[in-house]
């Protein structure tokens, strides 16, 4: 058992630290098991994303996530979601999500690996699928993925020719992806031209491959509900009654394209901090929460050709900050976190991904960790 799990099984079992020292020859550890029957429609995973600590060692910030994996892995979470990021310290441990969920697929049992997002316009689809199919099989079965197009431009020095094309060639990609998953031949162009049939070996285990469309417009909602594919999606820029709204038309479309309007899962990133104390919470989120806006505007504003002046910056920073902590995360003791995801779910999200990794202490994180499996489990 992980020391994060150990005391969190301590937390429960009313124990002290003197009590557990008192009992260390005693084999009477108990066990987090996953959460039952829940009581609501909504779901709760883990997305890891960025991590810009600059005190923290990158073997460290591995061994941060393992840790938080294994007690999602424990306490009745549904998934983890990994993104791709590169050639930029915002997130930069996670350049490939499939190692990194090849690395967790033997030493987890319950949760679902899932990308947020792989690239589709930055690789070949054959390649894609011959990855996952390999995380898949090493799961038991347990890979979703999601597809994004890809904006940072250095980015697409692993692929030059498809950033101008990137939003269609995304679309154009999940549906070559879902054939090859499921074995259908595909024909590729090879070299000089040559064309060759391609069926993708090992053969993952799972018939089907879960999509998850990684959007914050209207549109992508609207298409990710007509193609019937889940959704991913996040605060920025809007608030949850706008989030509501696209969900809406997700839902519609879903409707009119014939399908189960209420089947598909939409799925709401989180900053989230769960302790009974605001105060501390409000110490302990603050500074790096600032920092990680800071860190994902700059090269969104970069890639948008915007220049902005340093107090530009900082009074969006600001900005953004004050509406984040009071609307946009699951913050502070039980009963507000509890209100939030009440909103949160009414606004017709049906699964949450706590974002924990931007830039809060460890220690903070991992013994707040007991008052957020208690916040899951009332649901």
């Amino acid at each position: 058992m992980s020391s994060v799990n150990q005391k969190i099984s301590d937390f429960f079992a009313g124990k002290s630290s003197s009590d557990k020292d008192a009992e260390d020859d005693k084999d009477n550890e108990v066990s987090i098991q996953p959460a039952k029957e829940k009581k609501s429609k909504v779901s709760f995973s883990y997305l890891f994303f960025s991590d810009v600590r600059k005190d923290i060692s990158d073997q460290d910030k591995y061994s941060f996530t393992r840790e938080l994996v294994e007690f999602a892995d424990q306490s009745g979470f549904e998934a983890v979601y990994f993104p791709e990021r590169h050639f930029y310290e915002f997130g930069s441990v996670y350049a490939n999500n499939g190692i990194m969920a090849a690395y967790f697929a033997p030493i987890t049992k319950n949760i679902r690996l899932r990308t947020a997002a792989v690239t589709a316009t930055l690789h070949h689809p054959v390649a894609i699928v011959e990855d996952w199919a390999m995380v898949d099989i090493l799961s038991g079965g347990r890979v979703d993925l999601g597809f994004g197009s890809g904006w940072n431009k250095p980015d697409f020095i692993l692929s030059p020719d498809t950033y101008d094309n990137r939003v269609s060639l995304r679309n154009e990609r999940i549906p070559i992806i879902q054939k090859l998953w499921r074995g259908e031949s595909m024909r590729f162009p090879g070299p000089g031209g040559e064309e060759f049939d391609v069926t993708v070996y090992p053969r993952p285990i799972q018939k089907e491959l879960n999509v998850w469309y990684v959007s914050n417009s209207e549109h992508g909602f609207a298409y990710a509900g007509k193609q019937g594919y889940n959704v991913f999606t996040m605060l920025y820029g809007i608030d949850l009654k706008e989030c509501g709204r696209k969900i809406d038309i997700y839902r519609n479309a879903r409707r009119e394209a014939g399908l189960d309007p209420d089947s598909g899962t939409v799925t709401l990133m989180m900053h989230t901090l769960v302790h009974p104390d605001l105060e501390l919470v409000k110490r302990a989120v603050e500074s790096p929460f600032k920092d990680y806006i800071r860190s994902s505007l700059l090269p969104h504003m970069k890639a948008a050709g915007k220049s902005l002046s340093d107090e530009e910056v900082d009074k969006m920073v600001e900005y953004s900050y004050a509406r984040y902590f009071q609307t946009g995360g699951i913050f502070g003791p039980l009963e507000n976190c509890q209100k939030q995801v009440d909103k949160v779910i009414e606004a017709g999200v049906n699964e949450i991904a706590f974002l924990q990794d931007f830039g809060v202490d460890y220690t903070t994180v991992t013994e707040s960790l007991p008052y957020l499996k208690q916040l899951i489990d009332l649901y």
